[in-house]
């Protein structure tokens, strides 16, 4: 799963460069009121652009959950869960997925339990119809690093592409980071972009 920002962009390039495995690169267009996901899109559009150009191929496919017209926001990591799952039974063979968590985020022993949970019980009932893997492992390949870790393991020119903002302010025809969100607080002194 691929959102463009600095951990899934890391981890990306890790799968391209550290593995054989044909690989299926999805991005949820998740809209909210919020409003990042413009500034998401763009990032991913160019990552995926720098990333075919310079590394091996790979299929990528994208999708969307619009929650624009709801006051509260949605919880990120339990719509990924079920969008992975449509991407799981929709890949031949899939039997691992991918995610950008780091040890260090926010409760995420619990979060990833609750995650899987999701997707294991929507898993469940395609298994039954007899589609799909029998088993899907989820993998976290840069789960025990830090984010200036994964900054430094990247191209700077590929770092100034990814996106984390979680309220970005539009100007004009772009985006900017609001410097106050979560996100840009964890980016501090990675990049000035972003």
């Amino acid at each position: 799963m691929f959102s463009g920002g600095l951990d899934s962009t890391a981890m990306l390039v890790k799968l391209l460069t550290e593995s054989d495995d044909e690989l299926r690169v999805h991005h949820i267009r998740m809209a909210n009121r919020e409003g990042r996901d413009g500034a998401e899109q763009r990032a991913v559009e160019s990552i995926v652009a720098w990333c075919r150009d310079r590394y091996r191929p790979f299929r990528y496919s994208e999708s969307g959950l619009d929650f624009r017209a709801l006051e509260a926001i949605p919880i990120d990591y339990l719509s990924i869960a079920f969008v992975a799952c449509q991407v799981a039974i929709d890949t031949p063979r899939c039997n691992r997925v991918a995610v950008a968590s780091l040890a260090r985020d926010t409760d995420i022993e619990n979060r990833s339990a609750r995650q899987r949970r999701v997707f294991d019980a929507l898993y469940e009932c395609y298994r039954y119809r007899k589609l799909g893997e029998p088993h899907v492992q989820w993998i976290y390949p840069v789960y025990h690093a830090t984010k200036q870790a994964l900054a430094h393991s990247l191209p700077r020119e590929l770092v100034a592409l990814t996106w984390s903002c979680r309220r970005p302010v539009r100007r004009g025809a772009g985006w900017h980071p609001c410097g106050a969100c979560k996100a840009c607080l964890a980016r501090q002194g990675i990049s000035d972009q972003n």
